[in-house]
């Protein structure tokens, strides 16, 4: 069995390292344009960067790569829009989980986050309302 995500403890682990983790945040809504959206905590020189993408869902059950969409926001940069930067790894987890609904338990590696999404595409997109 394959464990994806990573512990809490792990997670803070990853950002002391120097490695970005990333969250599948679930459906959103910009503009009268259904979407996705996920945030990252990106080490850097000056503390851990958020960033959060929003993106149009493909209506496809064997698309995969939400990283290559298109962001609903044509003004977003391309690899999303970053919100801040904080000082250290804790910070910026409170941060996300705080201000955009992340749980401690649901943190994934850099490049696990097309899984995160397949995952929801394959359970028919439970959180979206039509």
């Amino acid at each position: 069995m394959l464990v994806r995500h990573l512990t809490p403890m792990f997670a803070l682990g990853a950002l002391r390292r120097g490695k970005e983790i990333e969250q599948f945040l679930g459906p959103v809504e910009r503009g009268g344009r259904r979407g996705v959206r996920w945030i990252a905590l990106s080490p850097g020189s000056n503390g851990i960067g958020v960033y959060l993408q929003e993106v149009g869902d493909v209506p496809s059950e064997t698309f995969r790569d939400i990283t290559n969409q298109l962001p609903l926001d044509p003004d977003d940069e391309t690899w999303g829009k970053k919100i801040t930067t904080v000082a250290n790894p804790e910070e910026a987890i409170s941060l996300a989980e705080r201000e955009f609904g992340a749980t401690a338990d649901r943190w994934v590696n850099q490049g696990f986050v097309g899984a995160e999404y397949y995952d929801y595409v394959t359970s028919s997109r439970p959180d979206r309302t039509d």
